[in-house]
């Protein structure tokens, strides 16, 4: 289907298809009608032979120009063509199809990110900043807020299959081109070894059967990714045709005025490639709800591949000896978390669609709960991994108790647990690492949660100084089932949980792993009362064994406090 936009005349801004083979434009009529009083009623033709679409005046008036030549015989339509019939310009869009080159060597060989003397210079016009908040779009209208969401749903689809990397980011430009107007795509990936960014996807719609190499390969802007990757924020930009610093730039008057959307692939502040895409302003500019999806799409996208290398990084370790389990174990939790925020994003959906605010809400706090626990999965994936050392400064035990017990209060509101916490007010400042005792202490209180049975659960937190002793010791009781016998012995091995399914098997793993690094211990014993009670035992004076191994990556954010008094005991209400 030939598709033409007008640029100039009374029909400026419209888009005309030729619905048949052999399509007249004229004034009014079938075809392609304009309402262009100086366009002859049978002005033109556009008549579909092999290997594309040719144009033909039929003596009109005022006559037919193809890109300022009269036409005078039938001749070949090109993408981007010039037609003026009248005083109606328009340009010819071809007829497309989406096409895509991957694969080896092919598309780097088709991208220059502006090689040699070609030197694109840009405006940026709106950018965003690429974290956890830039998933939550900004508040669009209902319509195009339903749009972004399925798109982000559909991307959390692709994402759950555990795709290899370039089938992944493949499918996710697909879903790009499906929803947004766009020309032309590319995805750079960044190399681990020389951190050089390549193309590894490369898609474009153009005349059905013509490579974009044929149509002289894709030039990007060196100006723009380097903005992307410097400042980790996607860019909505246009290249600067009309600036008169660059009139005299060949390949920028090549180029055409573009708008542009760049967005970067993000997992844990490192940038991992970026997302461009680009479109005649001539056939659309991108706005700011567009760049927030964009860049939405890049976070989620940075996610999948970090999860990917993580995974591929922990079968090639020898304590990983049972790669196939540990694959199918992460896999599966994995897809169990994307499942729930999929679940989430489609409450929101119907909230937006209703304009009902609790529904949307409700939505919402599935998938943050499970971006919550996405998060909890890196961080304990990273800290078991990675050899780090602990940033050790005195820090206060019990702001940490109350930082860990905001934090999972609603979640045991929904499991109807209820919460205490007994600290020791005598307990004084000790060095430790923040980050690194939050999540221990998050880890235990999680696994006590999940634990529980019934609508009885009770999870009790204290802290108690030793000094004879030179240490604090933190505690954990709950009321839950207890350990298994079974159990006892691989209780800290990593991939080993009670939880089946439910769980990883490497909360308690990285927990004992960051306590030693703090020259302390972790210990489990049965209360008589039953349950389970698990002891952290902190030294004043911390010793760490070796050079630790690891250190608790950083927790969301600055330190929180909960404004809660050392020594404050609290039962909250259950729902």
């Amino acid at each position: 289907m030939a598709t033409l936009i007008v640029l100039q005349g009374p029909d400026k801004g419209r888009t005309l298809r030729a619905s048949d083979d052999l399509c007249v434009i004229g004034r009014g009529g079938s075809g392609i009608a304009l309402s262009d009083p100086t366009v002859s009623r049978r002005h033109a033709e556009l008549h579909l032979v092999v290997g594309g679409w040719q144009l033909s005046d039929l003596n009109s008036v005022n006559g037919t120009f193809l890109n300022g030549v009269r036409v005078a015989k039938p001749m070949r339509l090109k993408h981007g063509d010039q037609i003026r019939v009248g005083s109606t310009l328009m340009v010819y869009a071809g007829d497309e199809s989406v096409q895509q080159y991957a694969g080896a060597g092919i598309p780097r060989d088709l991208v220059t990110l502006d090689a040699g003397s070609l030197t694109l210079d840009s405006s940026v016009v709106a950018s965003v900043p690429s974290s956890e908040d830039s998933v939550v779009l900004a508040a669009p209208e209902t319509a195009y807020a339903v749009k972004a969401w399925n798109m982000l749903r559909e991307v959390g689809n692709v994402i759950a299959s555990l795709l290899p990397t370039d089938q992944l980011l493949a499918r996710v430009l697909d879903l790009v081109f499906q929803e947004i107007e766009v020309e032309r795509g590319v995805v750079f990936v960044r190399d681990e070894e020389t951190s050089e960014l390549l193309p590894e996807v490369v898609k474009f719609k153009g005349p059905a059967g013509v490579s974009q190499a044929e149509l002289g390969g894709i030039i990007t802007s060196r100006t723009i990714i380097r903005h992307v990757v410097d400042s980790r924020e996607g860019v909505l930009c246009s290249n600067v045709v009309a600036d008169k610093r660059f009139q005299s730039g060949k390949s920028v008057q090549n180029l055409g005025m573009r708008s542009v959307i760049c967005a970067p692939i993000v997992a844990r502040e490192r940038i991992l490639g970026v997302i461009y895409l680009d479109c005649p302003v001539t056939r659309h500019t991108y706005g700011e709800q567009e760049l927030r999806l964009i860049t939405a799409v890049g976070y989620q996208a940075g996610l999948a591949i970090d999860n990917a290398r993580l995974v591929q990084q922990h079968m090639q370790q020898e304590r990983l000896a049972a790669a196939g389990e540990t694959v199918a174990y992460l896999s599966h939790y994995i897809k169990n978390l994307l499942q729930g925020m999929r679940s989430g994003a489609d409450i929101v959906q119907r909230g937006l669609e209703k304009r009902d605010i609790l529904m949307t809400a409700q939505g919402w706090r599935i998938v943050e709960k499970n971006l919550d626990r996405s998060y909890n999965l890196m961080l304990n994936m990273l800290a078991f991994s990675k050899p780090r050392e602990p940033r050790l400064e005195p820090v206060q035990l019990n702001r940490i108790v109350d930082d860990v017990h905001e934090l999972v209060q609603r979640q045991a509101d929904d499991r109807r647990v209820m919460l205490l916490t007994d600290l020791d007010e005598a307990a004084p400042p000790i060095p430790l690492d923040y980050d690194g005792i939050h999540q221990v202490l998050l880890n235990i209180v999680t696994n006590a949660i999940d634990a529980m049975e019934g609508d009885h659960g009770v999870i009790h937190v204290r802290t108690h100084y030793q000094p004879e002793k030179s240490r604090i010791v933190l505690a954990v009781a709950d009321n839950g089932p207890g350990i298994p016998a079974s159990m006892r012995d691989q209780l800290f091995d990593p991939f080993k949980s009670s939880k089946g399914h439910g769980g990883t098997g490497l909360g308690l793993a990285v927990a004992r792993k960051i306590v030693r690094e703090h020259g302390g211990e972790i210990e489990v014993v049965d209360p008589p009362e039953g349950g389970a009670e698990f002891r952290v035992y902190l030294p004043i004076s911390p010793s760490p064994r070796g050079k630790g191994d690891t250190q608790g990556p950083a927790a969301r954010g600055a330190p929180r406090s909960s404004g809660k008094a050392a020594g404050q005991s609290t039962a909250p209400k259950r729902p």
